[in-house]
C-alpha cells in the first residue's frame, strides 16, 4: 500500500473542515457536524489514496508519497466527489450526499452528481464549468474545463473506455462509445457516434478529424 500524506490535516480536521464549509454554504435549519462525517472518511480517504496512486505526477507527491492537499482546487475537487459518492454508495436518499454534491458545485463549478460512478483512477484538471452525467466511464478517465458527458433526448448515455482524456470544451453525448487510449481534442463535439480505441479526435468546421494516437493517454496524464 503506497504511503498517503494529508498536508497539514487530519482525518477528523477534514470532517470539521468540510461541516463548516456546508454550514456557510447552507446556512439553513439543518446543520452538519462532524460526527455525521466521520463514519464515511476513512473510506472517502482511502479511495482517493488509490486514485491520487494511479495519478504519477508531481501535484500528486511529496517526498515520492500520494499526498491530498486540501489548499489544491484539483485535489479537492476529486475528494469532495469521492467523498459525495461514498455516501450516495450507501444511502443515495442520504440528503448529505446531495449537499456534499452542491458543496463542490459551489467552489469549483463542476456538476458531477453524487451517484455517477466515476472509476477509480480519475483525473480532474481544473474543471470549472464541467458536467459529467450518468455514464459508463473506463478507469484513467481525465477531464478538463468546460466539458460535458450527458444523455441525449432519450436518456441514452456514453461508454467511455479506458485511458480518456476530453480537453477544454469537449463533449461527449448519447449513444456513443468511446475506445480505449482515445484523446478527444478541445471543443470537439461526439454524438451518437462511436470512436474506436488508440484515436485523437480534433474538433474541425463542420466534421471532425481523427487521426491514430501516437502517444498513450497514460504517458500524457498518468505518469
Amino acid at each position: 500500500m503506497s504511503e498517503f500524506i494529508l498536508r497539514d490535516m487530519t482525518a477528523e480536521d477534514l470532517c470539521v473542515y468540510v461541516a463548516r464549509q456546508l454550514n456557510l454554504f447552507f446556512p439553513d435549519n439543518r446543520p452538519i457536524s462532524p460526527k455525521q462525517l466521520r463514519p464515511i472518511m476513512g473510506e472517502a480517504l482511502e479511495r482517493t489514496r488509490v486514485c491520487f496512486a494511479g495519478i504519477e505526477k508531481k501535484k500528486f507527491r511529496a517526498d515520492g508519497q500520494v499526498m491530498f492537499n486540501y489548499l489544491h482546487p484539483d485535489h479537492y475537487a476529486m475528494f469532495l466527489y469521492l467523498l459525495s459518492n461514498t455516501v450516495s454508495r450507501r444511502d443515495r436518499t442520504n440528503p448529505l450526499a446531495f449537499r456534499l454534491f452542491y458543496l463542490n458545485k459551489v467552489m469549483h463549478g463542476l456538476d458531477a452528481y453524487h451517484d455517477a460512478e466515476l472509476p477509480e483512477v480519475f483525473q480532474f484538471m481544473h474543471p470549472l464549468g464541467t458536467i459529467l452525467g450518468h455514464a459508463k466511464y473506463g478507469n484513467y478517465f481525465c477531464v478538463y474545463q468546460g466539458c460535458s458527458v450527458g444523455s441525449d433526448e432519450d436518456s441514452v448515455f456514453p461508454e467511455i473506455g479506458e485511458h480518456v482524456i476530453l480537453y477544454a470544451g469537449a463533449s461527449v453525448i448519447g449513444h456513443s462509445k468511446i475506445g480505449d487510449n482515445v484523446v478527444i481534442g478541445a471543443n470537439a463535439m461526439i454524438l451518437n457516434r462511436d470512436i474506436p480505441s488508440n484515436k485523437v479526435i480534433l474538433a474541425g468546421y463542420q466534421r471532425l478529424n481523427m487521426r491514430d494516437n501516437t502517444k498513450h493517454v497514460r504517458e500524457r496524464r498518468f505518469s
